[in-house]
C-alpha cells in the first residue's frame, strides 16, 4: 500500500511525543514493511481560534486519494476525507476536552446567551455532525470574525469554541468516516467524547523511535521533559531538595517554565539542568541514571516512560499521572504516589536507601514493556481492509484482465514458505492485472490486501471435515490438501464463490494441485499451474511408513499430472521441478519456466559479523559462544533436517543452536539439548532480532521439493550458511565463496572452520551472497515469468 500519515505541523515548531511517533512509524513502514508511507504535515498554528479553524479547514480540503491509505493521529488531521482512513489517537485538543474543566467557563452551550447574529451557527451546530456542513461552517465562522462581540461570545477556550471543535471532530470521527479506531493507551480510550458512541477502540501501545536504549550503571536520577506546568517538575524540584543524598539529579529539556524551575533549584549544585540534548545523549543518560522520575499530570501516554523502562529503571510517578500507570505498578516496576511533595520525597528516598532493590525493579520494569514494538503498533495500521465480499469485489466495468487463483491456505499474513510465495508473487501481478485469491482457511473473510489483490478465505464444511477426518483415521501425518482433492466439492460455500469469482475472470491459476476438481467444476476457460514443488515426491517423502499411502500417493500424482496436461502454461521454483516432472509424466508441452521463490528485501538488513557479536551482547547473550539458527515448519523434510540439528548440538556442546518456526511445536522436538533454544514461531520484529543476533545460519536439507526459501532470508540478512548441496538446489550459491556445501555429517567440522575464519574473510562471503539476493531474488525479478506468460493468455 501506500500510506499517507498525516500530522499537524505544530506553530512555534517543537518536538513532542506525537512527532515521536510519526517519525517511529514512518521508519518502520518503510524500512520494515512492503508498504510505502510518506509523511505529510501542514503548518497548524492554534495561537488563536480563528488560527485553529484555518487549520482543520486546511485538512478537510486536503485530497490524498492518490494514496491507498490515511493515518492520522491528531487533530485536526483527521479532518482529511478518505475512504481508506484509520485513526490511530494521541489526544484531541485538550484544552477543550478533558481539562477543559480548569478555565472555569460553562460547559454547556445556551443558545439564549448569544445575539441572533450567532443562531444559525448554533443551530447547524446541534444538527447530527455531516460533512456537507463544512462549507456552511466554516463561512459562518468567518464573518462572525469580522462582528465586534467575536471576541466575548468566541472565548478561546469557552462553551462556543468548545462546541464548535467538537462538531469538527465528531463530522472528522463519525462512524463510516473512519475504518478503524485506535488509541495510544487505555487512558486516552477512556476519556469522555474521544471516539463515536459505541465504536470499538483498539488500544495498542507504540515504542519510542529513540535509538540506542541500554541499560547501565546507576549513579544519578535523570529525567527528560517540556520544561512545563503540566509535567510538574516543581514538584520533583521541591522533594528533592529535602533529600539529603548526595546523588545528581538531572533534568533534560527545555520550555516556557526553564526560568522558574531554575529558579526553584537555586542553591542546590546537585540539580543540574541540561537544556535540550541529542537523541544520543537521551540514551547515554538513560543508560547510568538509578531511576526516572516522571510525574506529569493525566498524561496521554507517557513516552518518557517506555524509554525509561527500556532501558531497565525504575520509573516514579503519580497516582494521576494517567497513561503511565498502565506501566508503572507501584512497589514492582518503579512507585505511582500521590502527587504531593512529602509523598515524592519518602518513594525517592527508598529508591536511593537500596540501588540493588532498585535496579531489581528496572528489570521488572523492561519485563512490563517488552512485548511493545513497531511491528504490533502498526499491525492493526497496515492491516488489509476487511469487507464483505461484493465490497470487495464489485462488478464494474471490466478494464483489467482479472486473474483467480487458487489455494488451501490463505495469503494473509505471509508467514512461512508457502504463504510467502502465494502472496508476493500475486502482488507483483497485481499491478498488472485484478487478482482474486480463493482460499480455504480457518475463517471466512474478504480482504483487500493491495488496490489489485484480493483474498477470499472460505473455512471447511461440516461434510469436508468428515471427509478429511475418515482419510486421517490411522495416518500420524497431516493430510488436509490431500483430503481437499476430493473433499472440497462437498464444500457447499467454497464452491458457489468460486464459481463467483471465475464469472468475470480470463485466467485460473492453481497455487498447488489439490484444488484442480474444484475448478474443473465450475469453470472451462484456460487454466495454469504454480507449483511450489513437486507434490508427488512430497508426499511420497511425507506418507512414507504410513498406513496404506499407495492410493492416496496415486490421488496426488493423478491430480498433479491432470493440472499440468490442462495446463496454458506451468511455473515451478526450480529447474530440477520442471526436470523432475518431465521425468514423472512425460514431456510438458505447455510453456514451462522458473518462477523462483524470492525474499522481500524490504523486510532484511544486512548485519556484518561484528554487528551480531554487539546485537547478542545487547541480548545479554555472551559473546563468545556462537549461535547457530535452524529455521523451518512443521514439514517432513524441516524435521528430519532438525534431526541433524539435534545430533551437531550433542556433537558440539560449545555452541548454541536456535529452532526458529512451528517445527517446534513437533513432539520430537519439546524435550531438547540443553544447547538448543525453541524459539517457536515469532512476530516479526522478533525474528528480525533473532536474524540479526545469530552468528551462523544451517541448512541440513536432504529432501523435498521446490527451493529453501529459508536460504534466501538467511542470505539477505548476511548470515553466514552451511548447506547441502540438495538445499542449495534452484538457488545456486557459490561454494566457498557465498557459502559452504557439505553433506550433513560434516556439518560439525565445516561449523568449526567457519567459526576459525577471520571476520573479514566472513563478510566477504554474506556480503556476496547478500549481492547475489539483491540481484537475482527480489519477487520483482521472480514474477516477472509469470507475468509475461499471463498477460499472453486470451480467453
Amino acid at each position: 500500500m501506500k500510506i499517507a500519515l498525516i500530522a499537524p505541523s505544530p506553530v512555534p515548531f517543537t518536538i513532542g511525543g506525537a512527532e515521536k511517533l510519526w517519525w517511529g512509524m514512518l521508519e518502520h513502514i518503510n524500512q520494515h514493511t512492503g508498504h510505502e508511507a510518506e509523511l505529510i504535515k501542514i503548518p497548524s498554528p492554534e495561537r488563536s481560534f480563528p488560527e485553529l479553524i484555518r487549520s482543520y479547514e486546511a485538512f478537510s480540503q486536503l485530497d490524498l486519494s492518490h494514496f491507498d491509505r490515511v493515518i492520522s493521529t491528531k487533530y485536526p488531521a483527521w479532518m482529511v476525507d478518505h475512504p481508506d482512513h484509520y485513526c490511530y489517537l494521541q489526544h484531541k485538543l485538550r484544552g477543550l476536552y478533558d481539562t477543559y474543566h480548569f478555565c472555569g467557563q460553562p460547559e454547556q452551550l445556551e443558545p439564549k446567551r448569544y445575539p441572533a447574529h450567532y443562531q444559525a451557527l448554533i443551530q447547524l451546530l446541534q444538527q447530527t455532525p455531516e460533512r456537507t456542513q463544512l462549507p456552511e461552517l466554516f463561512s459562518q465562522l468567518k464573518a462572525l470574525e469580522q462582528q465586534d462581540d467575536y471576541g466575548r461570545h468566541c472565548a478561546f477556550p469557552g462553551p462556543l469554541t468548545r462546541a464548535v471543535v467538537h462538531h469538527l471532530d465528531a463530522i472528522a470521527q463519525r462512524p463510516g468516516a473512519i475504518r478503524h479506531y485506535g488509541a495510544i493507551s487505555y487512558n486516552v480510550a477512556n476519556r469522555r467524547d474521544y471516539f463515536p458512541q459505541g465504536a470499538d477502540v483498539q488500544v495498542v501501545h507504540h515504542p519510542s523511535d529513540l535509538k540506542g536504549i541500554r541499560g547501565g550503571e546507576y549513579n544519578y536520577i535523570f529525567t527528560v521533559s517540556r520544561l512545563d506546568g503540566p509535567k510538574r517538575l516543581d514538584l520533583l524540584i521541591q522533594a528533592f531538595r529535602q533529600l539529603p543524598d548526595q546523588i545528581e539529579l538531572r533534568i533534560a529539556g527545555s520550555g516556557p517554565e526553564e526560568q522558574k524551575l531554575k529558579a526553584l533549584a537555586e542553591g542546590d549544585n546537585r540539580i543540574r539542568f541540561l537544556g535540550r540534548i541529542t537523541d544520543k545523549e537521551i540514551a547515554d543518560q538513560y543508560a547510568d541514571a538509578l531511576f526516572v522520575p516522571f510525574m506529569p499530570y493525566d498524561e496521554d501516554f507517557g513516552l518518557i516512560t517506555i524509554e525509561a523502562m527500556s532501558a531497565g529503571k525504575a520509573v516514579l510517578t503519580t497516582t494521576d499521572a494517567g497513561g503511565v500507570n498502565e506501566f508503572v505498578e507501584n512497589g514492582i516496576s518503579g512507585f505511582s504516589v500521590a502527587p504531593e511533595v512529602d509523598a515524592l520525597k519518602q518513594a525517592m528516598s527508598q529508591l536511593l536507601a537500596d540501588h540493588d532493590a532498585t535496579a531489581r525493579m528496572g528489570e521488572q520494569a523492561r519485563d512490563k514493556v517488552a512485548h511493545i514494538s513497531w511491528e504490533a503498533t502498526l499491525a492493526p495500521l497496515l492491516a488489509p481492509t476487511t469487507e464483505t465480499a461484493e465490497a470487495v469485489n464489485p462488478t464494474p466495468e471490466k478494464t483489467r484482465k482479472k486473474v483467480v487463483v487458487t489455494s488451501t491456505f490463505p495469503a494473509w499474513p505471509p508467514q512461512g514458505g508457502g504463504q510467502s510465495r502465494l502472496y508476493n508473487l500475486y502482488a507483483q501481478l497485481s499491478q498488472h492485472m485484478d487478482v482474486s485469491l480463493v482460499c480455504t482457511g480457518p475463517e471466512t473473510r474478504h480482504l483487500r490486501l493491495l488496490p489489485g489483490l484480493v483474498e477470499h478465505v472460505v473455512p471447511e464444511s461440516l461434510s469436508q471435515k468428515v471427509h478429511a477426518k475418515t482419510l486421517q483415521h490411522g495416518r500420524k501425518v497431516p493430510l488436509g490438501d490431500i483430503a481437499a482433492i476430493d473433499g472440497i466439492l462437498k464444500n457447499s460455500a467454497y464452491m458457489s464463490l468460486l464459481e463467483d469469482q471465475v464469472r468475470n475472470a480470463d485466467l485460473v491459476i492453481a497455487s498447488h494441485p489439490y484444488l484442480y476438481q474444484a475448478i474443473r467444476a465450475v469453470w472451462q476457460g484456460p487454466i495454469a499451474y504454480d507449483a511450489h514443488n513437486v507434490e508427488a515426491d512430497m508426499k511420497a517423502a511425507v506418507l512414507e511408513g504410513q498406513k496404506d499411502p499407495t492410493p492416496l500417493l496415486q490421488k496426488v500424482r493423478d491430480t498433479e499430472a491432470a493440472c499440468i496436461r490442462e495446463s496454458e502454461w506451468l511455473v515451478a521454483c526450480s529447474q530440477e521441478d520442471l526436470d523432475r516432472f518431465a521425468a514423472l509424466y512425460g514431456t510438458i508441452d505447455c510453456p514451462a519456466a522458473v518462477a523462483g521463490n524470492g525474499v522481500d528485501l524490504k523486510l532484511t538488513r544486512y548485519h556484518s559479523v561484528e554487528e551480531r557479536r554487539d546485537n547478542r551482547l545487547k541480548l545479554g547473550l555472551p559473546t563468545d559462544q556462537e549461535a547457530l539458527l535452524f529455521m523451518g515448519s512443521w514439514h517432513g523434510p524441516n524435521l528430519e533436517a532438525a534431526q541433524v540439528i539435534l545430533e551437531l548440538a550433542k556433537e558440539r556442546p560449545q555452541y548454541q543452536f536456535w529452532l526458529l518456526g512451528s517445527l517446534c511445536n513437533h513432539p520430537d522436538f519439546q524435550n531438547l539439548p540443553d544447547n538448543v533454544t525453541p524459539l517457536g514461531m515469532l512476530p516479526e520484529a522478533e525474528k528480525q532480532v533473532v536474524m540479526s543476533a545469530a552468528s551462523a545460519a544451517l541448512n541440513p536439507m536432504t529432501s523435498g521439493s521446490g527451493t529453501n526459501l529459508k536460504m534466501l532470508d538467511y542470505a539477505a540478512w548476511g548470515l553466514d550458511i552451511i548447506s547441502t548441496a540438495f538445499g542449495n538446489r534452484g538457488i545456486d550459491f557459490a561454494n566457498g565463496d557465498e557459502v559452504s556445501l557439505v553433506e550433513p555429517n560434516a556439518f560439525a567440522q565445516a561449523i568449526d572452520e567457519l567459526i576459525a575464519l577471520p571476520d573479514d574473510q566472513r563478510n566477504m562471503r554474506t556480503e556476496a551472497a547478500h549481492q547475489r539476493v539483491e540481484q537475482s531474488f527480489d519477487w520483482s525479478a521472480c514474477a516477472a515469468t509469470l507475468i509475461k506468460m499471463t498477460r499472453g493468455i486470451e480467453r
